[in-house]
């Protein structure tokens, strides 16, 4: 199973669910971006997909690989599927970022400089990361998660530029690119959590007009947008199901 994380994603994210994985059949690989985690930033946007190409490949090896996209890692994942990357993997995709970037304020608002540099701030600051914790997890973590979590932010060179480079420019590119490769867009299945207030399912309601008829979709009721640090054990039942 390769993960493709979303903005300021970091291994921490992971701990709790390769521990609920255990040893068995299913391996959780960490597409490792750069300028996340302290690495060295990419100049633009075709180095930063190339990098991440390349982790997929060595991640996926000889053996059968799933591709799990959550946030903008749905459409990293759909970036590197329009230039040709592994098209023949299955791609889930939890609570993607799509075609909402056209219509949502955040991402609008995000496309400011100076919102971009006041948000990687703010999530550095106690009460903020109260009041994100009480609002978006289900459960509260543990205190060396929820440091892990937060950190992930605060060592996240890119933070900035995946705000700045995935824009409706990038989608009008995104759709004449799939276009030409219909490939691109099938075994493409949707996960949501039932409780997310991050991403919704809006997301669903505006992609298919720009890309085709829609995925199929699974709703997990119980969960928020991070179930793999809310409920690692259902979530790795979940991954377990899917690979079997």
């Amino acid at each position: 199973m390769v993960f493709l994380g979303g903005n300021g994603h970091c291994g921490a994210r992971l701990s709790l669910a390769r521990e609920a994985l255990g040893c068995g059949d299913v391996a959780l690989v960490d597409v490792r971006y750069p300028g996340f985690e302290g690495r060295p930033r990419a100049p633009d946007l075709e180095t930063f997909l190339r990098c991440a190409s390349e982790e997929i490949a060595a991640a996926a090896g000889a053996g059968r690989s799933i591709l799990y996209a959550t946030g903008i890692g749905g459409l990293i994942a759909l970036c590197l599927r329009a230039r040709g990357g592994m098209p023949d993997a299955p791609l889930i995709l939890q609570a993607p970022v799509l075609w909402g970037l056209d219509r949502r304020v955040m991402p609008r608002l995000m496309r400011l400089r100076l919102a971009r540099a006041t948000a990687s701030r703010l999530f550095a600051t106690p009460l903020f990361q109260r009041r994100f914790v009480r609002r978006h997890f289900m459960r509260r973590p543990s205190t060396e998660t929820q440091a892990g979590f937060f950190e992930g932010y605060a060592r996240c060179a890119a933070f900035p530029d995946l705000f700045a480079w995935f824009t409706p420019h990038l989608l009008r590119d995104l759709e004449e690119r799939l276009a030409s490769r219909p490939e691109a867009l099938r075994r493409v299945t949707v996960w949501w959590g039932g409780r997310d207030r991050i991403v919704t399912p809006e997301e669903l309601r505006w992609t298919p007009a720009a890309l085709g008829g829609p995925w199929p979709l699974r709703v997990f009721q119980g969960w928020g947008h991070y179930p793999m640090i809310d409920d690692p054990e259902d979530w790795a039942r979940a991954l377990r199901a899917e690979v079997d």
